[in-house]
């Protein structure tokens, strides 16, 4: 049975605060419930996701629950977004004297070597936690809503507030996003620790103005995706199952990356109410993006299954992903995307000549093994009138899919082209418009044979891995 003197320095520091040393039965009462205080419930109710502030007691109280066997139920460690000066965490002159002397980079490799011992025990406890950060300093929200100041802040907590955050104050807060990045990553390579997943979180709308989130964002997340967007919101997450949303004005970007299932999805979606372009906020921003996540790993010939839903990109940005997935690529979804054309635009700057429907269908003809194959509104990226492809089609089977786009090429090599009645302003009959429609019944026989051709698929795949 547990005892006081066996549970982590946290919790055994709150029950000395709470039970008075004279009171004997107290003290008996609580020795007999600390049992139930390392049970297995208590540690999935509230070990399972901690944070900490970048300070030496902190850490410190994260290396002694790695330590204990209740450090086995840690799920998830969050580091805050923000700093404290060690000269900020003492008032002897002496010690504020010898904590000046050390720079900004030497406090952070001591207190993150905490970090590094505490995961190197975690490690060998079978924990592989979830790795990421959280902002600290976040706007304050008055219960009954009198204060809307998006100014006013108010530190989120995590282990060691109260220690140090309550006598520094939150104006000593050092804000550093990419260090913290860097730093834990760095903590859990030292550690040889496998990273399960990475978690970023800020809700800050001034970020944009400071550079450190521009870096963040090229260098871990969204690298070469064009310009920034003010009002970003990042959740990300990294392997096995990986998910990077940003949100911006009128718009929410999502990537998902499964490398178990070894599918990609990739979309952007407008918030209702908002018009914006779709390329408000990128435009080439497919392979990038899935290499930016996993920046490590060959991603050629990775891909079972992709979709690709409501974006904008370049035939040649597009084209030249889904080649590089030609060997394992079964499995295509290509929903309302949007691509500049050169034989709509004529303009190089936009589109290259190589950039048409034509190159893109026969790309997907002949440089692509399907076995099943989605095509919803594909349109030129400003005419979204004008279709590429038909208005909804759908084919399972490489014969079907190899005769339906021959349909389409053939259409192209003719001038012709099918389009999008929602959306078009011009006499209808000047157009040719193809529509494959789904009735509902015929929708779930094609669901049937995607999942049993994902079925077959993957497991023809599994005998390569």
């Amino acid at each position: 049975m547990s005892t006081l003197l066996s549970l982590p320095p946290e919790i055994f520091n709150t029950i000395v605060a709470e039970v008075s040393g004279r009171d004997v039965t107290s003290i008996r009462r609580v020795c007999r419930r600390t049992n139930a205080l390392s049970s297995h419930q208590f540690g999935l109710k509230c070990l399972a996701d901690l944070s900490f502030i970048w300070s030496s007691y902190s850490l410190q109280g994260l290396l002694n629950l790695s330590r204990h066997p209740l450090g086995r139920y840690v799920k998830r460690l969050t580091l805050a977004t923000h700093f404290i000066y060690a000269e900020r965490l003492t008032e002897d002159p002496v010690e504020q004297r010898t904590a000046r002397s050390k720079s900004i980079f030497e406090q952070w490799e001591e207190r993150n070597q905490l970090l590094v011992q505490a995961l190197k025990n975690l490690h060998a406890l079978g924990v592989q936690p979830i790795l990421g950060v959280y902002d600290i300093s976040v706007p304050w929200v008055s219960l009954d809503g009198s204060n809307s100041n998006d100014d006013d802040k108010h530190p989120r907590k995590g282990y060691g507030f109260e220690k140090h955050y309550g006598a520094v104050g939150s104006e000593a807060l050092y804000p550093s996003f990419v260090h913290t990045i860097e730093y834990v990553l760095k903590a859990a390579q030292q550690a040889s620790a496998p990273l399960k997943t990475f978690y970023v979180h800020w809700t800050d709308r001034t970020r944009h103005q400071n550079d450190e989130v521009r870096i963040l964002r090229d260098r871990y997340l969204f690298s070469q995706t064009g310009e920034d967007n003010p009002g970003l919101k990042f959740i990300a997450s990294m392997t096995p199952c990986s998910t990077a949303t940003t949100h911006g004005p009128g718009l929410t970007k999502t990537i998902t990356l499964d490398t178990q299932h070894r599918k990609l999805e990739l979309y952007a979606v407008h918030v209702a109410g908002i018009s914006y372009p779709l390329h408000y906020l990128d435009r080439d921003w497919g392979y990038p993006i899935a290499t930016a996540i996993l920046p490590r790993n060959n991603l050629d010939d990775y891909f079972h299954e992709i979709r690709l839903s409501t974006l904008d990109a370049t035939v040649k940005t597009l084209t030249k992903f889904l080649k590089s997935q030609a060997r394992s690529l079964r499995v295509l979804h290509l929903e309302k995307i949007g691509m500049p054309l050169y034989d709509e635009l004529g303009d190089p700057e936009n589109a290259g000549p190589d950039e048409t429907a034509l190159n893109f269908l026969s790309v997907l003809r002949n440089d692509l093994s399907l076995e099943y194959l989605r095509m919803t509104k594909l349109s030129e990226e400003v005419d979204r009138a004008r279709l590429i492809g038909g208005h909804d089609d759908t084919w399972v089977g490489r014969h079907e899919i190899q005769d339906g786009l021959q349909m389409y090429i053939q259409r192209e090599e003719d001038d012709e082209y099918s389009v999008d009645e929602d959306v078009s302003d011009e006499d209808e009959g000047e157009w040719i418009s193809v529509h494959h429609s789904e009735d509902e019944d015929g929708g779930q026989a094609h669901d049937g044979d995607h999942e049993a051709t994902t079925q077959q698929s993957a497991a023809g795949e599994g005998e390569d891995l």
